[in-house]
């Protein structure tokens, strides 16, 4: 009897939350092809800073398909977090208009980098994807793009051209592996592996 009331009250606060007509509203919709999805966070557009630490989102989605209501018209910068990645930037300056979904397919904006271990290559504590400008994980001024704990992680960016550093579990200084890796969206990059 208990359950039945429960699952009925659940119900209705679920039913409360669907979106109206008038609200703005996202649809993150997963891909396949890349690696699993924790959480795909709104912040207001100009938020997040570079090196600094983040504040708190607007909005935290962990499970998708249906709706997420906007709080007002933007714009809004999205970030989705890869399960042991850090969050990357996947939309930015986007408005919605009321009434109309914006849907976010991250198929079409990410693509995928892996790294695989030469037979020279040391333990791995950590791959790390960066700027080619980026001066590295053991320097001043260093922001990652993604992270991941080994060799053969796939790690989901952006479109761009990029750096992939490995971090030793020696403690040695990091080893830049790649310069101006360049990714597409929808696409994976291999690097190493000789």
């Amino acid at each position: 009897m208990l359950a039945r009331i429960a699952a009925a009250v659940a119900l209705a606060v679920a039913g409360a939350a669907t979106a109206a007509d008038g609200d703005r509203q996202l649809k993150v919709v997963p891909s396949k092809a890349l690696p699993a999805i924790e959480a795909v966070t709104v912040y207001k557009t100009g938020d997040i800073k570079a090196g600094k630490e983040r504040p708190k989102p607007l909005l935290t989605a962990t499970k998708f398909g249906d709706p997420l209501i906007l709080p007002g018209a933007g714009p809004f910068d999205i970030y989705a977090k890869p399960k042991g990645g850090i969050p990357v930037l996947v939309a930015e300056k986007v408005t919605v208009t009321p009434g109309r979904p914006h849907e976010l397919k991250l198929g079409d904006l990410l693509g995928t980098v892996e790294v695989f271990q030469k037979d020279d290559s040391p333990r791995a504590e950590k791959v790390v994807v960066t700027a080619t400008d980026d001066p590295g994980p053991d320097e001043k001024g260093h922001v990652a793009v993604q992270v991941g704990s080994d060799y053969r992680v796939e790690m989901p960016v952006p479109e761009g051209f990029y750096a992939v550093w490995v971090v030793p579990a020696n403690g040695a200084r990091a080893q830049r592996v790649a310069d101006r890796v360049r990714v597409l969206t929808g696409r994976s990059v291999r690097v190493g592996g000789e």
